[in-house]
């Protein structure tokens, strides 16, 4: 290849200069990539079978010339006159991938950065393509991967069943009418941070669609954020960092959030992703349920509301597709995951507000789970499990955590939802054994003492809750892990 950049570096003699240095970069496998004086990169598209994708970069960096977010490109070539390959020189970004600093940052500067990514969006889906049928596009896609899955016996019939039912709304919820240029691979490694400012890169999977893809990786990213991580930043890749990407997005791309049935069709991107590695790694179970849960999203979001839900199976499925760890501010401000100014500014949300905000913290959700039960009348005991809060380490981190039992047939059950780490619904053959498997989750200088209250009021700030909660006495009180 020696010959070959030789070549490129004496026909762009303008822009290198005589004697410029040349460094080559041993990254990717589909391109051959060089350094240039360290202020440009000259990609040689030297795998035949990616032309078209390469092309694609090329048309990308024409359509987008006035976008500052994005590397200059300065030429390119596909016509092999004289170099028998497709290669482009573009401006050489500085700075590391963004899963390289992100987990350095406060969330004042990620919600900087995720502004600049939704200005770049932007600019970029101002290319506007031609309409085509978006939902054969996916129903083609997931059809050939299914009978691949079925073929492996992956699924139960009774998942088959479910995913199914999801596929049968594909057409209705993928109903798309605007396309527009989108990246398609938007995730932190293909984002450079230097100096506060960010570039983002690799173009070459870069398609006309409807501009809610775009989230597709994104929100993936979000949720997942080690799948897209190189192997040497997966190590700073802690999920909790990545919490607060959609509600950014929500404030800086409202459009975007607003598309009609996201949910549903995220979820169907979903499916289609998660199936296509499922068949290649069918023993992987954690695969297996990524295609599962989005199957539900895509075929109960719109049945299961919280009036028709009849059993706690069902108030799960439909928490995990409504319910967000979060609070509303009394300024009506949303926050995910983040309990910044939860002292001065939280207010318990009515069930109503819950449900139509989608937003609870393990208050507000065990509030609605409580509420659930008795409304079907099953027995259940609602706890509150803090250290013990007054004025005099009110200013403390904020450590309490709300839950709730139910007894159904000789057995007791703690519906877990708000923490996510442990949840679901566990089996107790005693009350005394589901309440130790909460209390040995803590340390006694973490949370000490255990209530069991009747309700939760709304409308109390964190501190009146506080001062309702001590008005009960504590089950017990931990010296370390004192036994009930």
């Amino acid at each position: 290849m020696q010959e070959i950049i030789n070549l490129i570096v004496s026909k762009n003699i303008n822009l290198f200069g005589k004697n410029p240095s040349i460094t080559r970069i041993n990254v990717g496998f589909t391109n051959t990539i060089y350094s240039i004086n360290n202020s440009f990169i000259v990609k040689i598209c030297t795998n035949y079978q990616n032309e078209n994708n390469f092309k694609k970069e090329i048309d990308f960096y024409n359509s987008n010339s006035e976008n500052h977010l994005i590397p200059k490109l300065y030429y390119s070539s596909t016509d092999k006159k004289g170099i028998p390959y497709y290669y482009e020189i573009i401006e050489k970004v500085n700075g590391v991938s963004l899963y390289n600093v992100w987990h350095t940052f406060s969330e004042e500067q990620r919600e900087e950065i995720i502004k600049q990514i939704c200005t770049a969006m932007k600019q970029i889906h101002s290319n506007i393509g031609q309409k085509y049928d978006w939902s054969s596009y996916f129903k083609e896609q997931f059809s050939l991967l299914y009978s691949k899955a079925k073929e492996l016996h992956i699924f139960s019939e009774d998942e088959q069943h479910l995913i199914n039912h999801a596929y049968s709304k594909f057409e209705q919820y993928l109903k798309s009418e605007d396309f527009v240029l989108v990246h398609n691979d938007l995730h932190f490694d293909n984002i450079f941070y230097n100096n506060r400012d960010i570039k983002i890169i690799d173009f070459e999977r870069s398609m006309f669609a409807p501009k809610d893809f775009e989230l597709d990786i994104f929100f993936r990213m979000a949720r997942k954020p080690w799948k897209f991580a190189s192997e040497e930043t997966e190590q700073y890749t802690d999920s909790s960092d990545y919490t607060n990407i959609k509600l950014y997005v929500e404030r800086y791309y409202p459009e975007l959030i607003n598309t009609p049935f996201l949910s549903q069709r995220l979820a169907i991107y979903d499916m289609v992703y998660f199936l296509e590695q499922l068949i290649s790694h069918p023993e992987d179970k954690e695969l297996k349920t990524d295609v599962i849960e989005a199957s539900k999203i895509a075929a109960l979001k719109d049945e299961l509301n919280f009036e028709s839900i009849k059993n706690p199976s069902q108030l799960m499925d439909y928490m995990n597709m409504n319910i967000e760890y979060g609070w509303i501010d009394k300024f009506e401000e949303k926050h995910l995951n983040n309990l910044k100014g939860f002292r001065e500014n939280y207010r318990i949300s009515s069930i109503e507000e819950i449900i139509r905000n989608g937003l609870g913290t393990c208050i507000e959700q065990a509030k609605l789970i409580k509420f659930f039960f008795d409304n079907i009348g099953l027995e259940n005991k609602l706890y509150c499990y803090r250290r013990y809060e007054t004025e005099e380490n009110f200013d403390k981190e904020v450590r309490m955590h709300c839950f709730v039992l139910y007894y159904f047939q000789g057995k007791w059950y703690h519906f877990e939802h708000s923490n996510s780490n442990k949840r679901g619904i566990h089996e107790f053959d005693s009350i005394e054994s589901a309440i130790k498997s909460e209390v040995d989750r803590h340390d006694e200088s973490d949370i000490r003492e255990l209530v069991e209250i009747p309700s939760i009021p709304e409308g109390l700030t964190f501190k009146q809750f506080n001062q309702y909660v001590n008005t009960f006495e504590p089950i017990s009180t931990y010296d370390s892990h004192k036994k009930l």
